[in-house]
């Protein structure tokens, strides 16, 4: 598996052509994140990225059009891709062996696929909030060979169908224990907000696609007003999604008019 720094393709030349929009997402919306040059980043220890999947990748690219907006948001997913690479590689993990940067008798990788899934779902996102958790989840499979690419897939089309409210409202489930949320229903209020009735119905999503469940729950025909914000824990798919993107990251300023509606 090649690390070349200086990818000299099509494709690194469409990469190349990210990197400056792409830079300019990164720093107005996770201020302070890219340290370093966006070429040492992109073509550093993480040159993985460009050397072995977007080498095929660029010149399909090349050939779609992309908006300004969407040039962003793909080269912001792989500069933050690049770094969290770069950080691991500096630790001394080892990408996975078990045939993922291999190519198939398809012609094609399992990296390439589970690569375009990311940036496809990234460049039509306008969550731009969710791109640094993206670029979390497409680094760590890299290196994780207990993901399957069939895993990866489903990890990745979750990911793109839940809000930015969403993945807030995991960490709050996953942290739960040390803040201080409602102990009832609401099934008492005979007034909601707007906001938390928002804020509920997303609960509620999560809990319909047994992403979140509540422990003791009585076996009736649940609404969102039977959620119950201190009870409700990550279960099953969601526990892998939020590992491998690192949701535990979310700054707790994020969470706290969440939290305030749930009052």
């Amino acid at each position: 598996m090649s690390e070349n720094p200086e990818n000299k393709t099509s494709g690194g030349k469409f990469v190349r052509k990210l990197i400056d929009p792409g830079t300019k997402l990164i720093v107005s919306t996770f201020p302070g994140l890219l340290s370093g040059s966006a070429e040492e980043v992109l073509y550093g220890a993480g040159g993985v990225i460009a050397s072995t999947v977007l080498e095929s990748l660029g010149q399909e690219f090349s050939q779609r059009y992309l908006g300004p907006k969407e040039k962003e948001r793909v080269g912001a997913v792989l500069l933050l891709a690049s770094k969290e690479i770069h950080k691991r590689r500096e630790r001394g993990d080892s990408f996975r062996e078990d045939g993922f940067f291999d190519e198939k008798v398809t012609g094609r990788k399992d990296a390439e696929e589970v690569m375009e899934s990311v940036l496809l779902k990234c460049q039509r996102d306008p969550e731009e909030k969710k791109i640094k958790y993206m670029a979390k989840l497409l680094s760590n499979i890299c290196f994780d060979s207990e993901v399957s690419v069939d895993s990866a897939h489903r990890i990745i089309k979750i990911a793109e169908q839940l809000t930015y409210r969403q993945f807030c409202i995991l960490k709050i489930c996953a942290i739960k224990d040390s803040l201080s949320l409602r102990k009832e229903n609401y099934r008492s209020h005979t007034e909601h907000s707007k906001n938390l009735d928002s804020v509920l119905y997303e609960y509620y999503d999560l809990y319909l696609n047994e992403y979140i469940g509540c422990p003791g729950k009585v076996e009736r025909e649940w609404g969102p007003t039977d959620i119950v914000p201190s009870q409700m824990n990550i279960q099953d798919l969601a526990e892998d999604m939020f590992d491998l993107m690192g949701l535990g990251d979310i700054p707790l300023e994020d969470l706290n008019h969440i939290i305030r509606d749930l009052e």
